[in-house]
């Protein structure tokens, strides 16, 4: 039963949508950030010492990814993750405010291993060494996390670019 304003005899009006502009409406404004993550993700991987790869590729690639991070992460990922807060806190949907939670642990400890490197460096000390890796394994946990965490959302979910006929058509062709 729905209920009427006694007034004015007029059903009560549907709640509006939450506001997606200002510092909240980048929480919904991923393709940037994501992008940004899957491209030093791969640079990184690149990198990796077992591929073996030229010196002067690996040069040319590890300043990509340094000058990526330290330029365009803050201006991309920082908004994003810093708007996403309020929806790790308040969000009703339960897998993800806790992927969101695990996707922060990790982002921070890249982030903060990764500033650590371009600073100081790999120098072959425990600590340049146990920050190397740190670096290199959260890339590996965060970026399949990413993706399955903004999956229905995701930059990589081709399935939304291929055009679908519209589901009225489809209706009518299961009558027929």
């Amino acid at each position: 039963m729905i209920q009427t304003n006694v007034m004015t005899g007029e059903a009560p009006r549907r709640p509006e949508a939450p506001s997606r502009s200002g510092v909240h409406g980048r929480a919904y404004r991923h393709k940037g950030a994501e992008a940004l993550l899957y491209l030093m993700f791969v640079t990184g991987l690149l990198l990796w010492p077992f591929l073996e790869l030229h010196w002067s590729w690996a040069r040319g690639l590890l300043l990509a990814h340094m000058l990526l991070g330290v330029l365009a992460f803050p201006f991309l990922v920082g908004p994003f993750w810093w708007s996403h807060r309020a929806l790790l806190l308040h969000s009703r949907k339960p897998l993800l405010r806790a992927t969101g939670q695990v996707l922060e642990l990790l982002l921070a400890s890249c982030v903060i291993s990764g500033l650590y490197l371009v600073f100081v460096g790999a120098p072959g000390n425990a600590l340049g060494n146990w920050m190397s890796g740190l670096h290199f394994y959260t890339s590996w946990l965060l970026t399949p996390l990413v993706f399955y965490h903004a999956l229905r959302w995701s930059v990589m979910n081709l399935r939304r670019y291929v055009a679908r006929p519209p589901a009225n058509q489809n209706r009518s062709n299961r009558q027929q």
